[in-house]
């Protein structure tokens, strides 16, 4: 009987002190990957250039979309795919619209050595980032949450060591984020 009344008023005193739910919202780190892979066209010319639109709000699940404090980036990678024997080099760049792009970093090795995607994180030797395209980076990502309608435009251009180049060349960039979402019932 002393448990049943004991238990009783730990009930009550929970049920008064506002226990019986949670009414905080909290904040979820939501991943936004943001990437872009482009073809080398096989033949007797070794460079390459290409462009993607990317818009971050397709990113992300849409029930996070309206709920976003701030992002951040946490890395960036480079990485390479097909059969090739020579080296790469080149530049992938950043910018808020088509004709506006700054350098977010180069990339310059072996074919083999961005087999095996090289990182900014990991202090790979392959890759250099660009001040002025990390502060654009940072700027779409800081503004994302006001701007849910945010597109960066991706660019890489560069050249392979030696032709002829084969079919089935691609590079990729991959800028590795995470949004903050305010989820709950103070986040909706």
């Amino acid at each position: 009987m002393k448990i049943k009344l004991v238990l009783a008023a730990l009930l009550i005193m929970l049920l008064n002190t506002g226990s019986s739910c949670i009414n905080d919202s909290i904040l979820v780190a939501v991943n936004l990957p943001i990437s872009a892979t482009w073809s080398i066209n096989g033949g007797n010319n070794p460079n390459f250039s290409e462009s993607t639109q990317v818009t971050l709000a397709d990113q992300i699940d849409e029930s996070y979309r309206d709920k976003v404090e701030k992002a951040r980036y946490y890395d960036i990678r480079v990485s390479v795919a097909g059969a090739y024997s020579g080296n790469v080099s080149g530049t992938a760049n950043i910018g808020l619209s088509p004709t506006t792009s700054v350098p977010l970093l180069t990339f310059n090795g072996s074919w083999d050595d961005f087999k095996t995607p090289q990182s900014l994180l990991g202090s790979s030797p392959h890759i250099t980032a660009q001040p002025a395209g990390v502060a654009v980076l940072v700027s779409a990502l800081s503004s994302f949450g006001n701007n849910p309608a945010m597109v960066v435009y991706l660019s890489a251009n560069g050249s392979v060591s030696q032709t002829p180049v084969p079919d089935g060349l691609t590079v990729t960039v991959e800028i590795f984020a995470q949004v903050d979402a305010q989820v709950g019932s103070g986040g909706q």
